[in-house]
């Protein structure tokens, strides 16, 4: 057998930082792949070598997660790969028609990632059972190591994209509207079980009938594959199936299960081995030839092979599981142990237990309460403790001490099993603030029925109004009805007016067109006038200011429209001229102000005539009118007239 290349040193430090922040144990999985993703993420992160990467993960634990995220690979789609899918529909109805009545089919998709797989396998197991929805008699298990995505899943909603392999008709039937989406139906969901599983280290699920894990095996090793296909071939009934994902052609499997489509990579267990849940070294030589008698080079006595599988029960137990000799050193520390803890058995192996000051193992239960189970005084000892974790909630743990026995009954030391009861305590909490609002409760409630009582005589005095008012309400209905036969009348009257006032409408619209065309000829002729002509309103702002005023008084249109005649300062017009204006204006009466001198724009005197009209409409002042005619050339020749007479007298 080839030796191993040597492990890059930098490379096993990330593994490890990601190990210890997340429990994800990627040491086993393939080099090549762990690299790409890892310099992935050194790109996005700027970082130019691995050290100053690792560096980055020692601050930031936000970082250990998006590379957790980037390792774990979620590309799937509901119906993935037509062809299989046809493929284990054939396999499934023919499950269905060889089961008994009264077995549960059981189908496991390992590695489901987001869920679009698990639900895919249930619905095609839910068609297969025939008419009516699914119950009890389907079981679908969904596993997977990222979390995020088995909460993603567990939620069963999803976008039109995820749904584009899924037929119209199954998109109808087994799908409802949401928002973002589509959700799986609650009868659908109601067969599939989620939850997070480690394939490497955690236990399997057993009595399985189908394994679906595609996809999965092209990121491990070969050691690592044989262990987990080791693992499906303990979790698979007899003539159970195993499915993987088509570019997954591992030897070792053809030599566990009989192949039933080599192409699409679909297997089955024919019983040709059988094997124990083994540990990797047994699982690698599994299938290889043995002389009769004799078991593989790793566990040569069947008492080796069964302390093997008792390491990894212990290894798979969710509950951290702590051995101790009589001496008080650690002798077994098992994976959850280390989780919690942090800390490798390789470690903690040999060294006191008391000496190690784990956090939440008191030194009372450590010293006292083991002394006692270990003098036989006591059977067992409990002991509470706290752990508190950087960056999350603190733990809560109860920690079980029982003595740990030899095969001949003998004292072998101390058993120390922890279990999380953050919840319980959680609960307990709960549970007393519910017990005190459950007494006030019931204070209120006494209350509360003697006001039910006053309120039932209170209701019986209503119920008695309420008939009397029941008679009242037959009398308004009569009356009600009388009123919808006049509202109707009404109604047709109201027809006819809506008629009328249409053809008013028409009227009106042709009116304002007339007036529109008058308002224009009034304005260029207006304009048009050789006398400059001023328009005031009510409170004399200007409305009208015509060509000739802008001539004759030196102000344009602009300048003049909207502003108050009596505050502008206009050449033409002098002070004392706009007061008297003004006055007369405001008396309703007609001023004619004639050789009124003025001063040209151009420069010079001119001579003009001046007439101030207020309009009064029904003694109601609409404003008033002011005309400035020039008579300067008038006067000019009344005066060369007059001189011309002069002289003919002489």
């Amino acid at each position: 057998m080839a030796s191993k290349p040597p492990r890059d040193s930098e490379l096993e430090a990330i593994l490890e930082k990601v190990r210890q922040v997340r429990s994800f144990d990627f040491r086993s999985y393939k080099r090549a792949t762990l690299q790409r993703r890892i310099d992935r993420r050194m790109a996005a992160t700027h970082c130019r070598t691995r050290t100053a990467y690792l560096a980055l993960l020692e601050r930031d634990a936000n970082e250990v997660n998006t590379l957790v995220s980037s390792m774990l690979i979620k590309l799937t789609t509901f119906f993935r790969d037509p062809e299989v899918w046809t493929s284990l529909e054939k396999v499934v109805r023919d499950m269905v028609r060889k089961r008994r009545p009264e077995q549960e089919l059981r189908i496991w998709s390992a590695g489901c990632a987001t869920g679009e797989e698990a639900y895919s396998i249930a619905i095609i197991a839910a068609e297969a059972l025939g008419p009516g929805l699914p119950g009890t008699e389907l079981k679908v298990f969904g596993t997977d190591v990222d979390e995020a995505a088995i909460a993603f899943a567990r939620r069963g909603v999803y976008t039109a994209q995820q749904l584009e392999s899924c037929s119209k008709e199954r998109l109808a039937r087994w799908f409802v509207p949401a928002s973002g989406g589509y959700a799986v139906r609650k009868e659908i969901r109601r067969t599939v079980v989620f939850g997070v599983n480690n394939l490497v280290s955690d236990a399997p699920v057993s009595r399985i009938d189908l394994i679906l894990c595609r996809n999965v095996f092209i990121y491990l090793d070969a050691e690592l594959q044989k262990r987990s296909l080791a693992r499906f071939h303990f979790a698979l009934r007899q003539e159970g199936v195993l499915a993987l994902g088509r570019s997954e052609l591992i030897p070792f499997a053809a030599k566990l299960f009989e192949p039933v489509d080599l192409t699409r990579r679909i297997y089955r267990k024919d019983g040709r081995q059988e094997l124990t849940w083994a540990p990797q070294d047994r699982v690698i030589h599994a299938s290889e030839p043995t002389e009769p008698g004799r078991f593989p080079p790793d566990a040569q006595h069947p008492r080796d092979a069964q302390r093997v599988l008792l390491r990894e029960v212990l290894d798979s137990h969710p509950c951290p599981v702590i051995a101790t000799d009589n001496e008080g050193g650690i002798i077994l520390f098992n994976q959850a142990a280390a989780r919690l803890w942090g800390r490798t058995e390789a470690d903690v192996s040999g060294k006191r237990l008391v000496s190690l000051a784990l956090p939440g193992l008191s030194q009372d239960l450590l010293v006292e309460q083991s002394a006692r189970v270990k003098a036989g005084r006591s059977e067992r000892e409990v002991g509470d403790g706290t752990l508190k974790l950087l960056g999350a909630e603190p733990v809560a743990i109860r920690v079980l001490v029982v003595p740990l026995r030899s095969v001949s009954a003998d004292a072998a030391g101390l058993l120390y099993v922890a279990h999380d009861v953050t919840t319980l305590r959680s609960l307990e909490q709960n549970l007393q603030l519910a017990n005190d609002e459950l007494n006030n409760a019931n204070l209120r409630l006494q209350s509360s029925n003697e006001e039910m009582r006053a309120a039932n005589e209170e209701l019986e005095t209503t119920n008695e109004e309420l008939q009397s008012a029941n008679e009242e309400l037959q009398t308004t209905n009569e009356e009600l009805q009388s009123t919808n036969e006049e509202l109707e009348t009404t109604n047709e009257e109201l027809q006819s007016t809506n008629a009328e006032l249409d053809a008013t409408n028409r009227e009106l619209a042709h009116r304002t067109q007339e007036m529109d065309a008058l308002s224009f000829c009034q304005n260029t002729i207006i304009r048009a006038l050789s006398e400059g002509t001023v328009v005031l309103d009510p409170t004399g702002h200007i409305s009208t200011w015509n060509l000739a005023a802008e001539r004759l008084l030196g102000l344009t249109e602009r300048e003049a429209l909207g502003q108050v005649l009596w505050t502008l300062s206009i050449p033409a017009l002098s002070r004392s001229l706009l007061t008297r204006i003004r006055k007369h204006l405001t008396a309703n009466r007609t001023l004619r102000q004639e050789d009124v001198s003025y001063q040209l724009p151009h420069g010079g005197r001119g001579r003009a005539t001046l007439v101030a009209i207020p309009l009064i409409m029904d003694s109601q002042v609409l404003g008033a009118i002011i005309l400035f005619e020039d008579t300067t050339r008038l006067n000019s020749l009344t005066q060369k007239n007059r001189e011309m007479k002069e002289r003919l007298k002489t």
